[in-house]
């Protein structure tokens, strides 16, 4: 009985591989976004930043528009380099400079320097479709591609879009390989159409290098070109104002924050909450006439806010409602107290809007991790 089930095994396996037929359309997809992808060369800098050890090298970037803004991965630009070459599809080499930077979702702009000859119009002819976070299903298949290791044979890997609203509402989700290989490279559909561009992010920190350390464990995020092109977002870019993560001075007691109410615990003395007239006990009723229901629906909402951005809380307090509006600021880092490396097992601690949060356990933590954005609370879906 075994033997034959094995045989029948052997005879299966090829029919879950992809054959010659099945890997046209991927190649085909790859040649459709292919001009529009920058091979990236960085020289000199830093060779250590922090605890980091960085150096010159490669990476991928994406080709905007016809003014020769390239967007990419700000992990590429850790050691801030003195030098930038940019490398098109036909072979082309440009310098370039560094714009600004998002400091929310990692993403630098670059600009190229010398446009004169006019090479990008045959480029733009076609310019790319881009895909809407409703318009993509989970579960179909995507593509990461980047040209870190050749321009001339990007690097391809397959896999299925995981999710959707990963890292508090930022990020696409995919099981295809996303690496520093192809950071600021994109995850399309097999149509060709641009879903995201490949990042490191993660939950828990707002650094550089966070999430560098999932590239092997089948764990790879995009930040959705959706969301890219929101005007306000490209537009200060290219002004060169850098964008921060936006700050709000709130914070949940609840160490649950997936079935917690968003009751404010604590108000940060001197933040934008504080100075707005929000207090401890406000309960959040809405956001910008969005209703929330939990404190992971807050967080949510404020996370993937910028620093300067305007949001206006429905509160209710003591039976009555309020509404107040209070403008984000950058994180106020000579206030914030580290976070010990020991904690009991039973917390009661804050949790801010704007810091990660504690879970009791490993497998607590991967759980909050991973259903972010698709989680049950009650009779109400955080997320999609």
């Amino acid at each position: 009985m075994y033997k034959l089930f094995f045989v029948y095994l052997l005879i299966s396996l090829p029919t879950f591989c992809f054959g010659e037929a099945d890997s046209l359309p991927i190649r085909q997809a790859v040649h459709l976004v292919s001009p529009f992808l920058v091979r990236i060369d960085t020289i000199g800098g830093h060779e250590k930043t922090g605890e980091e050890l960085v150096n010159e090298g490669a990476g991928s970037g994406f080709l905007l528009d016809r003014q020769g803004f390239v967007l990419t991965s700000a992990f590429h630009f850790l050691h801030e380099p003195t030098s930038i070459l940019l490398q098109f599809s036909d072979g082309t080499k440009k310098v370039a400079r560094k714009v600004a930077t998002d400091l929310n979702r990692m993403l630098t702009l670059l600009k190229v320097e010398d446009l004169s000859d006019g090479f990008l119009d045959t480029i733009f002819a076609t310019p790319p479709e881009i895909r809407t976070k409703d318009s993509m299903l989970i579960g179909e298949l995507c593509i990461a591609v980047g040209v870190s290791l050749s321009r001339e044979e990007p690097n391809i890997a397959v896999g299925i879009l995981s999710g959707k609203n990963r890292i508090w509402g930022k990020a696409l989700q995919t099981d295809a390989a996303v690496s520093p290989n192809n950071y600021g490279g994109l995850l399309i559909d097999r149509q060709g159409k641009l879903l995201g561009l490949l990042v490191p992010l993660s939950m828990m920190s707002n650094e550089l290098t966070a999430g560098v350390e999932m590239y092997d464990a089948g764990v790879g995020m995009a930040i959705p070109f959706e969301d890219i092109q929101q005007k306000t977002v490209l537009e200060q870019l290219k002004n060169g104002n850098d964008l921060k993560l936006g700050f709000t001075g709130i914070q949940f007691k609840e160490n649950r924050i997936f079935i917690g109410e968003p009751v404010i615990d604590t108000v940060q003395p001197d933040s934008p909450a504080d100075q707005a007239g929000i207090k401890n006990g406000d309960r959040i009723v809405a956001i910008d006439g969005i209703l929330v229901y939990s404190a992971l629906q807050v967080m949510m909402n404020l996370q993937s806010r910028y620093a300067g951005e305007t949001a206006t809380f429905r509160l209710l307090r003591q039976g009555q409602e309020k509404e107040i509006s209070l403008v984000l600021s950058t994180p106020m880092k000579e206030k914030e107290k580290k976070i010990p490396k020991e904690t009991s097992k039973n917390h009661n601690i804050s949790v801010s809007t704007d810091r990660l949060f504690f879970c009791n356990t490993s497998a607590e933590l991967f759980l909050n991790l991973f259903t972010v954005g698709n989680y049950k609370v009650g009779n109400y879906k955080v997320g999609n």
